[in-house]
């Protein structure tokens, strides 16, 4: 399997969705995975650099440039804008931004859970930094 491809317009937050915003260290898309970098700026994670890159703190849900403001969902329920696998688990992927399904994740590669899908299209958030390496 490979990271969710999102329709970054799609990508919405429902009525349960609690949100966060600061600002984007880098250029992120509606749809990604972000953590908090060293310098506070909201950047993209990925789980094969290193276990602050995999820190998931949420799903971006807007686009925005470099030192523009960002909004991240970090609880509740997002309309991802991808198609999903009912049930299955999704983690931070191996690119930047990825949300990969869990299966993906390998040997030497840290493990966030970001939700679970409950629907096609519809992602329950309950992120888990883990801070360690899939054994």
């Amino acid at each position: 399997m490979a990271d969710l491809t999102v329709v970054a317009a799609n990508v919405k937050p429902a009525a349960s969705t609690v949100t966060k915003k600061g600002i984007a260290g880098e250029s992120i898309s509606a749809g990604e995975s972000v953590f908090k970098a060293a310098d506070g700026g909201i950047e993209l994670c990925e789980n094969d650099q290193a276990a602050l890159d995999a820190a998931c703190i949420g799903v971006a849900l807007n686009d925005a440039a470099v030192d523009q403001p960002i909004e991240y969902a970090i609880t509740g329920d997002v309309n991802m804008g991808a198609i999903m696998t009912i049930g299955q688990t999704y983690v931070v992927g191996a690119a930047p931004g990825g949300i990969a399904p869990e299966v993906d994740v390998i040997a030497t590669e840290f493990l966030t859970v970001i939700g679970v899908a409950t629907t096609t299209s519809n992602l329950k958030l309950g992120i888990l930094q883990s801070g360690v390496a899939h054994g």
